[in-house]
């Protein structure tokens, strides 16, 4: 088997710099919302020209939020992609969302934009497409 990505080579690149990182936080103790958290969403902000930015526990929560902040609540449909871990359908549910799948292209597995005009009603709120091996939708 041909691993998708070699996360133990990925470390080995950047060892010194993550276990210094850690180091620092288990000293202070400082897990939840530390300084490092507050550097990061600066730094994250800076990079993306605004002013704020929060980080969050995971790609579920960040899910969550985008829905959250593009107004998706009971009753709405947000389209998007089968071919997705759970989490995304799951942030759809969790605010009272109705999950529409469209297809996939079979040579990305990203979402057939030629296929969503088609699932559109007056109840969608959002298109929220999956990225996928490197590939954007």
């Amino acid at each position: 088997m041909i691993p998708l990505v070699d996360l133990k080579a990925q470390y080995q690149s950047i060892k010194s710099e993550i276990d210094e990182a850690i180091r620092q936080v288990l000293e202070r103790a400082d897990f939840v919302l530390g300084e490092e958290v507050r550097l990061f969403e600066e730094e994250i902000a800076s990079y993306c020209g605004q002013r704020f930015a929060i980080g969050v526990a995971s790609g579920t929560d960040a899910l969550l939020l985008a829905l959250q902040a593009a107004g998706v609540k009971r009753g709405d449909e947000v389209i998007t992609s089968p071919f997705s871990f759970i989490a995304t359908s799951e942030a759809i549910c969790r605010l009272g969302a109705k999950p529409v799948f469209c297809d996939i292209d079979a040579s990305t597995f990203n979402l057939d934009t030629g296929k969503i005009e088609e699932k559109i009603t007056s109840c969608t709120k959002a298109i929220l497409p999956v990225h996928l091996f490197g590939l954007p939708c």
